[in-house]
C-alpha cells in the first residue's frame, strides 16, 4: 500500500505524477484524447489567425503593413495546421509537450509583429494577449510547466514591445499586473484540471487492479472447487471414480433400467498376482501398474462407461446400455489389451493380467452390493480356473 501511495504521488506545483514511469503511463493512457483535443484547438487557432486578417485589411488596406501581417498570419496558420497533421501520425508529440510549447512560443513571437505594424491598436493587442495567456492554459493541452514558460515568454515579449513604443514606467507596471492576472488564473485552473485527471487515472488503475485481483480470486476458487470435486469423486492414485461416486452413478443407471427398460452390465476386475508384484518390485511399481491399468480403461471404454476403483487391486466397470453379450466382447477386448501391457521397472519388464467377472443388472437388484456379490462368485471361479480370463455370471 505504501509503494502504491508513492507511485501515485502528485506534484502540487507541476500537476504531474512525481514518479516518471507513472507519468509516462498516464500520458500513454490519455494520448488519444489529448491528440483529439489538441487538433481541435490548433484548427480553431489557425482559423482565428486568418480570420482576424480581415480587420487588418480594413485598417491598412493593401499596404506593405497588411502584407507583412497577413504573411505572418498565414505562416503561423500553416505551421499550426501542419503540426495538427503530424501529431495525428505521431501522437507522442502531443503528450511530450516540447513541440506544442515551441509552436505556442513561435505563435507569440509572430504576434508581436502587430505592435510595430499597427501601433494604433496597442490596447487591443494587450487585450488579445490576455486571451492568449489564459487560452494556452485552458484550451491547448500541454504540461503545466511548459504552458507557464510560454506565458512568461508572452508577458516579457509584450512588455518589451510596448517598451520599444516608448511606454511609460507606470504603463509597463500596470500592463505587467494585468498580464499576470490571466496567467495566474490559467495556471491554477490548468493545475487543478491536471491534478484531477491524474487522480481519476490513479482511481481507474486501482479499480482495474482490484478487478484483476477479483478475477484471479474467482479463477482460483473455481480451480479449487474443481480440485475439491475431483478429490470427492475420484481415487487420488488412479484418477478413476471412487466408491462413493460410482455407487451414486450406479443408482442413477439402475433407475434408468427400471424406468426405461434399458440394459446395464457390471464387471469386477481383479489384477492377477498383484501382491507378488508389490513384493518383488516394490510398491512404487505396484502403484505404476494400477495407474497404467486405469489409463487403459479410460482409453478403451466409451465416455458413457464408468470405471472406478473398488479397492486395492480391484476395479469396477459399469457399462450402460450394454447387455451381457456385448459386455463380454468389450471386456474380452480389455483383457487382451491388458495382457499386452508391460510396465517397465529399471532393467525388468512387468507383465499384467487380470481376471474379469461380468454380470447383467436386473430389476430385482436392490443395490450395487447385490450385483457385486454375484460378480464376485464369477471372479472366484475365474481365479480357480487359472486367472487371466473373462467369466460371465
Amino acid at each position: 500500500m505504501e509503494k502504491e501511495t508513492v507511485r501515485y504521488a502528485l506534484s502540487a506545483r507541476r500537476g504531474e505524477f512525481v514518479d516518471q514511469e507513472t507519468e509516462r503511463a498516464y500520458c500513454e493512457h490519455v494520448e488519444g484524447i489529448t491528440v483529439r483535443h489538441l487538433i481541435v484547438a490548433l484548427r480553431v487557432w489557425a482559423f482565428l489567425l486568418v480570420g482576424f486578417g480581415w480587420l487588418d485589411y480594413l485598417a491598412l488596406g493593401l499596404s506593405d503593413g497588411f502584407y507583412h501581417l497577413m504573411g505572418s498570419r498565414l505562416f503561423s496558420a500553416l505551421m499550426i495546421l501542419s503540426f495538427s497533421v503530424v501529431v495525428r501520425r505521431l501522437p507522442r508529440l502531443a503528450s511530450d509537450g516540447g513541440v506544442v510549447t515551441l509552436i505556442e512560443a513561435t505563435g507569440f513571437l509572430l504576434f508581436f509583429l502587430i505592435y510595430f505594424v499597427r501601433p494604433d491598436i496597442v490596447t487591443w493587442n494587450i487585450g488579445v494577449s490576455l486571451i492568449l495567456l489564459i487560452s494556452i492554459f485552458i484550451f491547448i493541452p500541454n504540461r503545466v510547466v511548459n504552458s507557464s514558460l510560454v506565458a512568461i515568454f508572452g508577458i516579457i515579449g509584450t512588455l518589451y514591445c510596448i517598451w520599444l513604443r516608448d511606454a511609460s514606467s507606470a504603463t509597463l507596471v500596470g500592463t505587467f499586473f494585468i498580464l499576470c492576472l490571466p496567467t495566474i488564473i490559467g495556471y491554477f485552473a490548468a493545475l487543478r484540471l491536471n491534478l484531477g485527471q491524474r487522480q481519476q487515472y490513479a482511481l481507474f488503475i486501482e479499480t482495474v487492479q482490484i478487478n484483476q485481483s477479483l478475477q484471479l480470486e474467482i479463477k482460483r476458487r473455481e480451480e479449487l472447487e474443481v480440485e475439491l470435486k475431483l478429490q470427492a469423486t475420484t481415487d487420488p492414485l488412479t484418477g478413476l471414480f471412487n466408491r462413493r461416486h460410482y455407487e451414486m452413478l450406479f443408482r442413477r443407471e439402475l433407475e434408468r433400467v427400471r424406468r426405461h427398460g434399458s440394459e446395464l452390465s457390471l464387471c469386477v476386475v481383479d489384477l492377477d498376482y498383484f501382491k507378488r508384484i508389490n513384493d518383488q518390485y516394490g510398491h512404487d511399481v505396484g502403484d505404476q501398474v494400477l495407474k497404467q491399468v486405469a489409463q487403459l480403461f479410460i482409453d478403451t471404454l466409451r465416455h458413457s462407461d464408468i470405471a472406478g476403483r473398488f479397492g486395492g487391486e480391484e476395479f469396477i466397470l459399469l457399462l450402460p446400455d450394454t447387455g451381457i453379450e456385448s459386455a463380454l466382447l468389450v471386456v474380452e477386448r480389455l483383457r487382451t489389451r491388458l495382457q499386452e501391457e508391460v510396465v517397465e521397472s529399471e532393467d525388468e519388464k512387468v507383465s499384467i493380467t487380470a481376471t474379469f467377472a461380468v454380470t447383467e443388472v436386473s430389476n430385482d437388484d436392490a443395490a450395487i452390493e447385490d450385483v457385486i456379490r454375484r460378480a464376485d462368485k464369477g471372479l472366484y471361479e475365474g481365479k480357480a480356473a487359472g486367472r487371466n480370463r473373462v467369466m460371465a455370471v
